[in-house]
């Protein structure tokens, strides 16, 4: 007789029956993600009893990806996780946020390298990781003071016994900026400006006359086509590991330039790692990670709304040739430079650039293991991370004419960094029949180390590169130089219990202490408890075979946030000063404040609440997680603007109220038949998040955001109390005057006009307030750049010997605030006669009438440019097609031939279609500049070709 035994966690066994004697039968656990081990910090556990919010982050053929920073790779694929690019400058990282932005000063993602904490983001490169892990909720506690922003935890390759084995990655690409506005040509920018002066009543500039200047009316130049390139990109990778049961090891040699779209643009990177084990004895192993890095770059200034590299291009006249015939750089008409306003050459500029900063990393990380008794382990873990960087930037003159600088400077500052970390931890593990307990607990000391000095000099007299050191200056200044220290200690406990893998618990506290906040607070106690109920593994579930998982999660937790805080903020140095004094008054030295102490801050913290689900169906094919949190930032770090009373500059740093963010997250996977043919993968994440400024203090309602804006005329930011942080604050508009009547009956409750500078072709802003005009009363608060919801969605195949993988990425309900309209749109009514955008041929004229841009004016009187208002917002939303690769694997006997275990062949794309109604360059702008877009440098469409070659 035959018999099919099957029991929830455990493979399903067929079996023959013996008659007429007893039959025993033994089921093997079953081997599904419940079963694999997952990195929480200090330890690993079994994913079927962990507890807390916790993704792995899938790796879809990293090898054939090339990027600037692994954390490129985080985008999309990690629920939770929220990655925006800052732009596409090659040298610039994206900025992540885990569940939210946590409060107003932010909080910082945790980073982790093989047990090693950082500062900032490390450099690793993508290809020597083995597995990224992340910690979103209240488990993240294990690593206190520092954990409220999340944690994500990188393990790098480790050596695998056998033969060495070598893999060799090789890719070559090209990139070119996947869209580019155009500005007008040299007869429209003509007419465009004829067209402002006529609207304005002015008189025409000769310089837009075809009479009076008929060579204005030339173009001879692309700007926006002359500063772009195609830039290629060059990224090899070479992997060995090998060793015996009882010693291991891993190398890996890496190196990557790649040069940016925009001329003189570039970033590079070279690295090397060693990791290493050794079972010396039965009871010792010892190890160790070493890793080298070296970075360098140079990126353009595509930020600024003065002289940003790509608004540059879109100002600079296009009857201008970049160079004069005897190839040095061409500036403006003289006879008419006045006409087109203060603009520099901007393939000047970007070919000028003369920026480096190498940076040199060194990680040097031994370890070493001791089974003090088969259920006790001790762990001493030792870290000194050290990097050393030299940046030096030499600005030329610039004597074109136009925007004219007539001064060059050289600047040096050297930074280096130390970071000594030392871990010591127990943990004890054993099983009481059905019950399992696992404890860690451990010490941990952490000290930071940063010094370095800056000089710069000026006016040169020979600027050939060969000059470009200090004693060929003829004014130096004198230098600067600092030193901070910051340490922490740190007592950490946590322990972990299952009854039959069935009901979870985990308790964990650490207690840190900091010399960054005062002397009476420097230690504060974090804590988390989170519970988990494997339903799926209850008697009653038994005999529902479709379903292999399902598990209730919950967490809540208080976990430290010490956000930007510096070192010196609880009693800040006095700063070298100089002051008049005497009857005859003379000049005499000394020092004084500069910024205001605070001797009794505290720690910023977070409440975090977590519930959530796992769900795996159709013999785990099918799963899904699911989560819902709150995460409360109390005691927010902020720095207050000093009083006109104070004398200083700064402000103190202080504790004030409280911020919110909420959301949900899903992850969803589902595999295909795994014995057919083709195989495939389908991968979909989901993240909705959102924020809200609860709280302040002393009766403050609103942080100060003055500071943000565009040319100090439009400041659209705002953080006030019950709106999100980082909204937008704006005029709402109804449209545009289409008629004279339209404007006349726009009328006060007293018959006044609202706008009565108004014409036909201006914007109709709202009179909100009811005060029968329009000001800053009228302004609403509308949605920032920070996105409702963030998802991703991978799907991998392969059949015989080809593979797919194909990426797409996206956001929903953003808002950017597209400051090129006031920027490039607006015709000499800031005073400067610009060319601008193409776009501006479709503004209103009365024979088009339903334009959705203002008529071209020399002057504003109506404000339409001038006004904060709603007209500048413009839908964020994105889907990005951002990778695919089609891979192909030489078959076993071709390559056997040559003594090769594996060859495959691949091409890749990036940010291959882009589907979004943002009109500007790009729509991942970023959030350092809060959604304000002036021309940021766009991201690239990226194609490369690569091989993979295992020895």
């Amino acid at each position: 007789m035959t018999v099919i035994v099957s029991y929830v966690g455990y493979a399903i066994k067929e079996v023959i029956l013996k008659a007429g004697a007893p039959n025993f039968i033994k089921l093997e656990p079953e081997e599904t993600q419940l079963n694999t081990v997952v990195v929480v910090g200090y330890g690993t556990q079994k994913r079927g009893t962990f507890s807390g919010a916790q993704t792995d982050v899938k790796l879809d053929k990293v090898a054939s990806r090339s990027v600037h920073n692994f954390t490129e790779l985080l985008q999309g694929k990690a629920p939770g996780v929220i990655v925006q690019n800052e732009g596409g400058d090659p040298t610039s990282l994206p900025s992540v946020s885990i569940r939210g932005l946590g409060g107003i000063n932010g909080e910082k993602v945790l980073y982790v390298v093989d047990g090693v904490v950082t500062d900032g983001v490390p450099v690793v490169n993508p290809n020597e990781i083995e597995n990224i892990s992340v910690l979103k909720d209240a488990s993240a506690a294990i690593y206190g003071a520092r954990a409220s922003g999340g944690v994500i935890l990188i393990t790098t390759k480790k050596g695998k016994s056998g033969a060495a084995s070598i893999t060799v990655d090789a890719k070559y690409g090209a990139q070119k900026a996947w869209r580019k506005l155009q500005p007008l040509n040299a007869k429209e920018y003509a007419d465009m400006m004829n067209l402002a002066a006529d609207n304005a009543g002015k008189p025409r500039s000769p310089a837009f006359d075809a009479t009076t200047y008929p060579d204005g009316q030339i173009t001879r130049t692309n700007w926006m086509d002359d500063i772009f390139r195609t830039g290629h990109i060059n990224d090899y990778n070479v992997n060995i590991n090998g060793g015996s049961d009882k010693s291991k090891y891993f190398m890996g040699f890496g190196y990557r330039k790649a040069e940016g779209t925009l001329l003189n643009t570039y970033t590079e990177r070279y690295n090397f790692r060693l990791n290493s084990d050794h079972q010396l004895k039965p009871w010792l192993k010892v190890g160790e990670n070493l890793q080298y890095t070296f970075t360098n770059g140079n990126g353009a200034n595509t930020q600024s709304a003065y002289t940003g590299a790509i608004l540059s291009a879109i100002f600079y006249p296009p009857s201008v040739a970049p160079y004069n015939a005897d190839g040095t750089y061409a500036g403006l008409p003289a006879t008419y430079a006045g006409s087109y306003g203060d603009v520099i050459n901007p393939v000047a500029y970007l070919n000028r650039l003369d920026y480096k900063n190498p940076v040199n990393g060194i990680l040097i990380n031994p370890y070493v293991d001791i089974k003090l008794h088969r259920n006790l382990t001790f762990r001493s873990n030792f870290a000194l991370t050290k990097s050393f960087s030299t940046a030096r930037e030499f600005d030329t003159r610039v004597l074109e004419i136009g925007k004219i600088f007539d001064f060059n400077q050289l600047s040096i500052s050297n930074d280096n960094y130390t970071n000594l970390l030392a871990e010591q931890t127990l943990t004890y593990n054993k099983e009481f029949g059905e019950h399992h307990v696992t404890a860690v607990a451990g010490y941990v000391y952490q000290h930071e180390l940063a010094e370095g000095a800056y000089a710069q000099a000026q006016d040169f007299t020979d600027e050939r590169v060969v000059y470009r050191y200090f004693q060929n200056a003829n004014d130096i200044f004198k230098p600067q130089s600092y030193k901070t220290e910051k340490a922490l200690v740190s007592y950490l406990a946590r322990v972990n219990y299952d009854y039959q893998e069935k009901y979870l618990l985990t308790l964990l506290g650490r207690r840190d202490g900091t010399s960054l906040v005062a002397k009476g607070n420097k230690f504060a106690n974090y804590y988390a408890v989170t519970g988990g109920w494997v339903i799926s593994r209850e008697a009653f579930m038994h005999g529902i075979n479709w379903l292999n998982n399902l598990k209730l999660r919950t967490s809540y937790g208080l976990l430290g946030n010490l956000g930007s805080l510096p070192a010196n903020s609880v009693n800040v140095p006095m700063q070298p000063t100089t002051a008049y004094m005497g009857q005859d008054p003379a000049q005499v030295y000394g020092y004084a404040e500069d910024a205001i102490s605070n001797l009794n801050m505290k720690w910023a913290q977070s409440r975090q609440y977590n519930v959530g689900a796992d769900v795996a169906v159709l013999d785990n094919r099918l799963s899904l997680n699911a989560d819902y949190f709150i995460k409360n930032t109390e005691n927010m770090l902020y720095r207050r603007p000093p009083a006109s009373t104070n004398g200083v500059n700064y402000g103190k740093w202080d504790n004030v109220g409280e911020a919110q963010d909420k959301g949900i997250e899903l992850g969803i996977n589902y595999n295909g038949n795994p014995k057919a043919a083709f195989q495939y993968s389908i991968g979909a994440t989901i993240t909705k998040v959102s924020n809200k400024l609860v709280s302040l203090t002393d009766n403050i309602t609103t942080v100060s955001t003055a500071d943000i804006n565009i040319r100090s005329t439009l400041a659209p930011v705002i953080m006030q109390v019950g709106s999100p942080l980082w909204s937008y604050y704006v005029v709402p508009t109804a449209g545009i005057f289409k008629t004279q009547d339209e404007v006349n009956n726009y009328k006060n409750k007293n018959g006044a006009l609202i706008q009565p500078n108004a014409k036909p072709g201006d914007l109709k802003f709202v009179d909100v307030s009811g005060n029968g005009k329009i000001d800053d009363s009228d302004r609403v608060i509308r949605k920032g750049n920070y996105p409702n919801f963030t998802y991703g969605f991978s799907f991998n195949a392969s059949y015989k010997n080809f593979d797919l993988n194909f990426f797409v990425q996206g956001v929903q309900g953003n808002k950017i605030f597209n400051g090129l309209k006031y920027l490039a749109m607006q015709a000499g009514a800031s005073g400067q006669n610009y060319n601008m955008l193409h776009d501006v041929v479709n503004a209103w004229t009365p024979e088009n009438p339903n334009a959705a841009i203002p008529r071209v004016s020399l002057t504003d009187a109506n404000g339409n440019f001038s006004t904060v208002s709603d007209w500048y917002l413009d839908n964020g939303s994105y889907a990005r097609i951002k990778n695919v690769t089609l891979g192909y694997t030489l078959p076993g006997k071709l390559t056997n031939r040559v003594k090769i275990n594996t060859l495959r062949v691949y091409v890749t794309a990036n940010n291959l279609v882009t589907i979004t109604k943002y009109k500007g360059f790009d729509p991942e702008v970023g959030m350092n500049e809060y959604g304000i877009d002036k021309g940021r440098y766009p991201q690239a469409r990226s194609v490369f070709v690569g091989v993979n070659v295992n020895f």
